[in-house]
Parts: C-alpha cells; sequence; structure tokens
C-alpha cells in the first residue's frame, strides 16, 4: 500500500470519528440545553417536517433548528407560548436543536 492510500484512509477513519464525536454532543446538547420549562415535539408528514417548541418559562428562548442542508435562522420563542416551523421532508432530515444561538 503506498503513502497516498494510507494517508486516504487515515483520513477517511478521522472524518468518521469526527462525525461520531460531534453527532453525540448535539443530542445531548438538546437535551441538556432544555430547561424543564421547555419542551419540543417533532413529526413527520407525507411531505413535510414539523417542529412545535413550547415555553412555558418565564423569559424568551432562543434556538436553531439542524436539519440536512442549511439550518434555520435563530429563531425566538416568547415566555408561556409555543411556535410551529416547518420544511420540505426530502433532503433536509431534522437532526435536533442548538438552544441559546445568538
Amino acid at each position: 500500500m503506498n503513502i497516498t492510500a494510507k494517508l486516504g484512509t487515515a483520513l477517511v477513519a478521522g472524518a468518521i470519528a469526527l462525525g461520531g464525536l460531534t453527532a453525540a454532543p448535539a443530542d445531548a446538547t438538546a437535551a441538556a440545553a432544555a430547561s424543564w420549562c421547555v419542551s419540543t415535539h417533532h413529526w413527520t408528514g407525507k411531505v413535510t417536517h414539523n417542529l412545535r417548541v413550547t415555553n412555558n418559562c418565564n423569559y424568551a428562548v432562543t434556538y436553531q433548528i439542524k436539519r440536512r442542508g442549511p439550518d434555520s435562522d435563530c429563531l425566538t420563542v416568547s415566555a408561556h407560548s409555543s411556535k410551529t416551523s416547518w420544511w420540505q421532508r426530502y433532503g433536509r432530515q431534522y437532526q435536533g436543536i442548538r438552544w441559546w444561538c445568538a
């Protein structure tokens, strides 16, 4: 095996390992960052993904929807309200939420 093939294999293995490291904390961060007074509900229709964020806190919460393709803008849900977002199902799989975006 030549040096180029060895480097290519090492780069692919590193990218897979890095992808695994970044995927797990995203889910853990979403669960840990959402306080007891914020809840989410994700469901899919025939052609859309839907996400409802309900905020029962006494303060506004900001979040960003992570998905394959472009992520959403930073969204704000006011205190004691909810916000529903939807997007095209194909090509933009739901990957989680990032809380407290700027």
